[in-house]
């Protein structure tokens, strides 16, 4: 399979994965052939793009971290405010992705604008779990730091869905409002005698920065709890990856940039590196521009981040790109302006 942007959709390609609504009932199911109509339906629903079958990528699997079931009844119970479901998610997420501990981040997710702030802490739970994995967390720490991170946005529902919502640049008195979330969020949680200290203050401050400059306290590099540390990382890598109405997605390749050139400012360094031993730059089934002007599908990551093996759209040949003796002098082209294929 491999993914498709949605404004490069066309008629009679056909469904990889099924396609939900923000209550997790199937809109389109896989194996449906599109139409101008369906097509038309999701772009207008703001899903950034879809996963299709075809003969040049007929052999690529990509594997899900979580089952797409869990990610909607994650979604619902957020949506509801239902802080014990919720838990319950947190824990069958550690569930799912520890029976695979190898797996890496390569699905994007399909997610669309009315849906986004419920998936976005399903997601940053997902990645927080993987995180700690590669950090050798134990298995109560691993439930505790998923819960926390899927509850870790919880304070926004005290906050008008409009400043939320909001499409243009906030006010600086909208965005003083968003940034007490983290607080409204902790006042939501702190008298949970089901919740440890340690959850609560994960959700208190995943929005502060090793060097002071974030909120709600102004704390730094060791003053910050570990927990707190992972889920601002994917919290904000998930958040760069995402379509919004007002900005593109970035590219994860773009996003994990953006998190390395962050270290010792907004990031923990071993967080940071953790992160990147279990995301994949360039996830399979995306399209990439390379230096030879061709365009290429990417088929798996190799041991050499930057440089995996791809296929050759033109032809359909296969370039490992790690073998520096064949191709060296042949690199992926960054995307432009946040674009991802």
């Amino acid at each position: 399979m491999r993914y498709i942007p949605i404004e490069k959709t066309e008629q009679d390609m056909i469904l990889a994965r099924s396609v939900y609504d923000n209550t997790g009932r199937v809109l389109l199911s896989c194996g449906t052939v599109l139409t101008d109509e369906y097509i038309d339906k999701l772009y207008d629903r703001g899903l950034p793009g879809i996963y299709i079958e075809d003969k040049l990528a007929e052999d690529i699997e990509i594997e899900e971290a979580i089952s797409e079931e869990l990610r909607n009844e994650g979604a619902e119970a957020l949506r509801n405010g239902d802080v014990d479901a919720a838990m319950g998610v947190g824990r069958r997420i550690v569930d799912e992705i520890i029976q695979n501990p190898r797996v890496t981040l390569d699905l994007i997710d399909l997610r669309s604008y009315d849906d986004y702030t419920y998936r976005h802490s399903v997601n940053v739970a997902v990645i927080s779990t993987v995180i700690g994995i590669n950090m050798q967390l134990n298995r109560l720490a691993l439930d505790e730091l998923s819960i926390a991170a899927i509850l870790h946005d919880i304070g926004k529902r005290r906050i008008d869905p409009k400043i939320i919502n909001k499409k243009g640049k906030l006010t600086p008195e909208e965005y003083t409002e968003v940034k007490r979330h983290s607080e409204y969020g902790y006042e939501m949680v702190k008298s949970r005698i089901d919740l440890s200290a340690k959850i609560k203050n994960a959700i208190l401050l995943h929005h502060e920065n090793e060097d002071g400059s974030g909120y709600p306290k102004g704390l730094k590099g060791n003053q910050i709890f570990i927990y707190a540390k992972i889920i601002h990382v994917a919290d904000v890598f998930d958040a760069l990856t995402a379509k919004r109405p007002y900005k593109k997605a970035y590219a994860q390749s773009e996003a994990a940039e953006y998190l390395m050139g962050s270290c010792d400012r907004m990031f923990d360094r071993e967080v940071v590196k953790a992160f990147l031993q279990c995301v994949s730059l360039y996830p399979k089934g995306t399209q990439v521009q390379l230096s030879n002007g061709k365009e290429a599908l990417v088929v798996e990551a190799t041991k050499s981040p930057l440089r995996p093996k791809v296929r050759i759209i033109e032809d359909g040949t296969d370039m490992d790109l790690s073998s520096l003796y064949e191709y060296r002098n042949i690199t992926i082209v960054p995307p432009h302006d946040g674009d991802i294929s």
